[in-house]
């Protein structure tokens, strides 16, 4: 019993120590990502900055770009949920705590945009595009999780499936904006989330995001 503990014990280092050294990668590719995309010469460069080998860094990234940008997006849920998590939204509506998070979420994109806005470009290509929506999927699911909405069936479902169509038509909005510290990507959740509060309806088509998106990523 206690060898095999300590075989878990280890196993849970190497997956801890391992964890700790993508985000490292995946926050300087990011910062060079502008440059050079999230591409084998970011990983070679970010391996070597880090003093790990390149054969160590492929290891943790097999796919090279589409899986730094899938974990840089999995460690932006991770920050701005940290941050949600401080806020005291004990007296907010179930709509005002989705704006906040909603808005906390772009947020955590605008300090390197266009780093975020060169993965997109690769869930834009074809081979990806199941990829990313999922992962738009589970930042709206743990949004939905975060503050603890009861719902379940059909309800559980549609509710996730607005928050993605918002969430999706807020990042071809925030693309575009040049507004100081994106007001005007805050503004544009708000009146998207009154919109559907009002209409009491999703329309989205997610060919057309596909198209859009691939040029507001070229």
């Amino acid at each position: 019993m206690i060898f095999l503990h300590q075989k878990s014990s280890r196993k849970a280092n190497f997956a801890s120590r391992d964890l700790a050294i993508k985000e490292k990668l995946v926050n300087l590719v990011a910062d060079g990502a502008a440059f050079d995309g999230w591409s084998v010469k970011a990983l070679k460069d970010s391996a070597e900055e880090l003093g790990i080998s390149y054969e160590k860094a492929r290891s943790l990234f097999p796919r090279i770009g589409i899986d730094l940008a899938k974990a840089y997006h999995h460690f932006k849920d991770q920050e701005f949920l940290t941050k949600f998590k401080k806020i005291d939204t004990s007296n907010f509506s179930h709509t005002e705590k989705v704006e906040i998070a909603m808005r906390m979420r772009f947020q955590a994109m605008a300090d390197k945009k266009a780093a975020f806005r060169r993965s997109m470009a690769l869930f834009a290509l074809p081979i990806y595009q199941i990829e990313g929506i999922n992962l738009v999927w589970s930042t709206c699911d743990l949004i939905w999780l975060e503050i603890r909405d009861q719902s379940s069936g059909f309800s559980w479902y549609t509710k996730r499936l607005t928050l993605v169509s918002i969430y999706l038509s807020t990042l071809l909005f925030f693309f575009g904006d040049e507004s100081l510290d994106h007001v005007e990507t805050e503004n544009f959740i708000n009146r998207r989330l009154l919109e559907i509060g009002k209409l009491g309806k999703l329309k989205f088509d997610f060919l057309d995001f596909i198209q859009k998106l691939s040029h507001a990523t070229r």
